[in-house]
């Protein structure tokens, strides 16, 4: 039975993680990220964490001004509250301030590994128990040189991921040749995806998506401007490749225009993008709802973010696409929690233990 606790403290650090190579998507290349660790403790002592990885670029959050968010205007709103209540928790953090995902979303990681330490259960038995016992992953190559592309593809291709994504938008010809020797190599062993990031225009994507719907394309993701709704729809419309929806969705408003224009037919949910598990489990219904499958995507988190949307994947039905999981704990020099999880087999499995699961060990 559930002994009454309250939020007695809550603590954030930025930690900055040097990246083995430079990140670039259409958006942006980086070096490094900061990294936002939240830690929640009760009364009683039992202490839940929660990770984001925010990039300003994509997501209009900054992890110096997330910890700011979280000590001034999130902290004070939650000092005494039940961590169980997260209806309400949500309600006083939107009430504090409008927007800010990744910063609620630090705060609800860490409230489901609080519960379930209290409960002395792992998450996704929170979040309805497990409808799959693993996820299967995609690898998502990041935009560089084709020889060094498709060097870091086979390396994930071996290990048994059936899924790459290429990062895609700055440079068509690359792109398409890229993707045409992808295929050539692997033949129909291997599900191609392609992320543009908002790097086209609708007139571009047209000419640019029409060539490379010919090599057999698992999904299309983000081509145009997050805005431009009526774009995401014609494209849908016109292609005969799946349109997923990433940057156009960081709410569940956000997911109900989307669905209601029929804009997309994947939605990509990005735990630390939509505002936590909370939310995101609101989001996948109403795809749900709509017959519109999901999968969930990655902002480089490392351990305990990567912990929270595995759980998020294996409890909730409709994630029906293999997902980004598990790109930031390899892309960076080190992780936040001992053990890391495998790849091996191309999918990911949750740790069984209470909360997360994980063994957050913070340098």
């Amino acid at each position: 039975m559930y002994a009454k606790d309250k939020i007695k403290n809550i603590k954030t650090d930025v930690i900055k993680v040097p990246l083995k190579k430079t990140w670039k998507i259409s958006l942006y290349s980086a070096g490094v990220r900061y990294h936002i660790v939240v830690q929640i403790e009760t009364e009683n002592g039992i202490k839940g964490y929660g990770e984001v990885s925010p990039s300003p670029a994509f997501m209009g959050e900054e992890a110096r001004i997330i910890k700011n968010v979280i000590d001034q205007f999130l902290t004070p709103q939650l000092i005494g509250s039940d961590p169980f209540d997260m209806e309400l928790i949500h309600s006083q953090m939107d009430k504090a301030i409008q927007g800010n995902g990744a910063a609620k979303a630090a705060i609800d990681i860490a409230l489901y590994d609080l519960q379930g330490k209290i409960l002395d259960i792992p998450v996704y038995m929170l979040l309805g128990g497990k409808y799959r016992s693993e996820i299967p992953l995609t690898w998502v190559v990041s935009i560089q040189d084709i020889n060094s592309a498709l060097e870091e593809a086979e390396r994930f291709i071996k290990i048994g991921i059936k899924t790459i994504k290429i990062k895609i938008g700055t440079d068509p010809k690359r792109d398409i040749a890229l993707i045409e020797e992808l295929r050539n190599r692997y033949g129909n062993t291997i599900n191609i995806r392609v992320d543009a990031n908002q790097g086209y225009r609708v007139d571009e994507a047209v000419r640019v998506l029409d060539k490379m719907e010919s090599f057999d394309l698992d999904a299309i993701e983000q081509p145009v401007a997050a805005w431009d709704l009526e774009g995401m729809q014609y494209l849908a419309n016109s292609l005969k490749t799946p349109i997923m929806a990433d940057e156009s969705v960081f709410s569940l408003e956000d997911a109900y225009k989307v669905i209601k224009m029929r804009a997309a037919d994947i939605i990509n949910i990005k735990i630390g993008k939509v505002g936590g598990i909370y939310p995101a489990k609101k989001i996948a219904a109403i795809a749900q709802a709509a017959n519109i499958p999901i999968t969930i995507g990655s902002n480089l988190e490392l351990g305990i973010g990567s912990a929270a949307s595995i759980h998020f994947g294996i409890s909730t039905k409709n994630v029906l696409y293999p997902c980004d999981l598990m790109i930031g704990p390899d892309l960076h020099e080190f992780d936040f929690i001992d053990p890391s999880f495998s790849m091996e087999g191309g999918i990911v499995q949750p740790f069984d233990a209470p909360g997360l699961g994980v063994k957050v060990n913070i340098k």
